[in-house]
């Protein structure tokens, strides 16, 4: 699917972001879990205090459940893993990824009840509390037994990983988490189990783990990186790398205001029309 998409096969479903979530996991899936996941995860950043994850050292390996369904509040997250230390003890990790949409927040009314028809303990819908709720509480349907008794394990290191095409932090999105977790005074001393990082910072990561491995044991691993790489790049997933110098030397002398007047030869910029400018006695684009 990913080499479909790359060629625009796929354009009518390139916006959605399961598909994205799909692309990018399931490639880090096949991946050794310290030459994809992991390098990944270390690149977000905590609500609480912008602090990098301390817990992702000594890790040997990873297993993925793919759009897991929560046992309580009927939430859907988009990967559970579980990751596996050295010393076999468990960390779980819950993904919810974002592209082009916002948080899936429930409307849930205040005497809502569950299928026993006892009052339904929510967060006020917010999807990210919610999500943690059920991570923190157990409530996630794994039907792997392997996989459900190592996520049993992990009781006390799990996490919530809050992924966006945002070149900078949702603010509002962790904002308005945190101050449902506040009113509800629920887990507030687990503030710091909560992460955001961005599509783009993958980048980063097919650079930095191609520089040091050679892929002389797997040398067809890499393509999964350089074909994930070029599908970044078609999404424009891409670091901001600023405004870039104009190559064109501009050589008009005086002064240009947006009115439609004199002729000037030259295309000062893409878009503006040269024919639409007039010089005038007020500065408002200087010519060199």
């Amino acid at each position: 699917m990913t080499i479909a998409e790359i060629h625009g096969k796929l354009s009518s479903y390139e916006h959605m972001e399961d598909l994205l979530t799909s692309d990018v996991f399931s490639t880090f899936k096949y991946l050794e879990v310290n030459n994809g996941l992991i390098p990944f995860l270390k690149k977000a950043t905590s609500f609480k205090d912008n602090a990098p994850p301390d817990f992702l050292e000594d890790i040997v390996g990873a297993d993925y459940v793919f759009w897991p369904r929560t046992t309580y509040l009927n939430r859907e997250p988009d990967v559970l893993i579980i990751l596996t230390k050295k010393n076999q003890s468990t960390i779980a990790i819950i993904i919810e990824a974002k592209y082009h949409s916002g948080k899936s927040n429930a409307q849930r009314e205040k005497d809502t009840t569950d299928k026993d028809n006892n009052p339904l303990e929510h967060l006020d819908g917010d999807q990210l509390a919610e999500l943690y709720k059920e991570l923190h509480d157990g409530k996630i349907y794994i039907g792997d037994p392997v996989i459900r008794d190592k996520y049993i394990q992990s009781a006390g290191n799990r996490y919530l990983f809050f992924v966006t095409a945002h070149y900078a932090s949702p603010r509002h999105d962790i904002e308005e988490t945190f101050n449902v977790l506040q009113k509800k005074q629920y887990f507030n001393q687990n503030e710091h189990h909560f992460f955001w990082v961005n599509w783009m910072s993958i980048m980063g990561v097919i650079d930095e783990v191609n520089a040091r491995e050679t892929w002389k044991n797997a040398p067809s691993m890499r393509y999964l990186l350089v074909d994930l790489k070029a599908l970044l790049q078609r999404k424009g997933l891409v670091p901001y790398q600023g405004f870039t110098k104009p190559k064109r030397k501009i050589s008009a002398t005086g002064s240009y205001f947006w009115k439609e007047a004199e002729k000037q030869e030259q295309l000062l910029f893409n878009g503006i029309e040269a024919s639409k400018l007039i010089k005038t006695e007020n500065y408002f684009w200087m010519g060199e």
